[in-house]
């Protein structure tokens, strides 16, 4: 048999080879993710109009909800939609800054002509809690510049004119969830709504979750969908083709080194079922 430490060994060298030497292969067509570039290519804002990206997720799924985030996110900065950040997990706090600031700075110095300022570009609601009450009641609410009240750093967000009057949610023409906790999408689908009118929702989700957002995705709930960092990998391209002065090499090397491992895994385990017969084939014939 195969020593443990040794399979251990392999994966790491698999992981490893494509992002030390930059190699990478295309990523994977994926429908549920050009159906979601589609429609964030489709809004249309007029002032005061939103998007609310809830970035809910932490450490445990960072590396598959964060290229997601970024993609997205970087998306609609350059069709110069506002972007309201916010979240229903506490460990969220810390990316719902450095996300949105990272894509913003990234189209800066590749645009040193154009700026995506703090409370123009996008503003970060913090962390919201109260779960699927805190939803219902941000449904409902008359003025969600007044729900909010103030930003994460306190300032309230009449100070920021492009949120100053949101307006109820017929005023956000997106709601993307990216997110690897199960139950927390639902929320939104479930409450994130009232009489006559519900919004375009948009997902990215982990890839042990993808199976739970088809059946949204299925019924039509969902508009679209990033599945894992595959997902991301393949909306980076179309954005790639439409914007050429994005920058996807690090997310394809990374999907790239997925994609190896995940061989690797697969030929592991045929040599292991072939080693198991070849051995049951001995001790029977002894």
């Amino acid at each position: 048999m195969i020593e443990r430490r040794l399979i251990y060994l392999i994966m790491i060298i698999a992981v490893a080879v494509p992002v030390i030497f930059e190699f990478s292969w295309p990523p994977s067509r994926l429908v549920s993710a050009e159906r979601m570039y589609d429609v964030v290519e489709g809004v249309q804002v007029s002032p005061g109009e939103v998007a609310l990206v809830w970035l809910d997720f932490g450490p445990g799924t960072l590396a598959e909800n964060r290229p997601q985030a970024e993609v997205l996110i970087e998306h609609l900065f350059r069709r110069r939609i506002p972007v309201v950040v916010l979240s229903q997990y506490q460990l969220a706090e810390g990316v719902l800054s450095t996300i949105p600031q990272g894509v913003a700075t990234r189209l800066e110095r590749e645009m040193p002509e154009q700026r995506w300022r703090y409370g123009e570009a996008w503003i970060n609601a913090g962390f919201q809690p109260g779960g699927s009450q805190m939803m219902q009641n941000l449904a409902a609410a008359q003025n969600l510049s007044e729900f909010f009240g103030r930003d994460v750093s306190g300032m309230p967000f009449s100070h920021y004119p492009a949120f100053r009057s949101i307006g109820g949610i017929e005023r956000v023409k997106l709601v993307a969830e990216i997110t690897g906790l199960v139950g927390v999408f639902d929320t939104i689908i479930q409450f994130f709504q009232k009489a006559g009118y519900s919004p375009t929702i948009v997902h990215g989700c982990t890839s042990i979750t993808i199976p739970e957002a088809y059946i949204f995705l299925d019924s039509g709930q969902l508009k679209g969908l990033l599945e894992g960092v595959a997902g991301a990998a393949w909306y980076s391209e179309i954005l790639k083709k439409r914007y050429p002065g994005s920058d996807n090499r690090e997310l394809v090397v990374r999907n790239t080194s997925l994609i190896v491992a995940h061989v690797v895994l697969i030929a592991l385990i045929v040599v292991g079922n072939i080693v198991g017969l070849i051995q049951a084939r001995r001790r029977s014939d002894a």
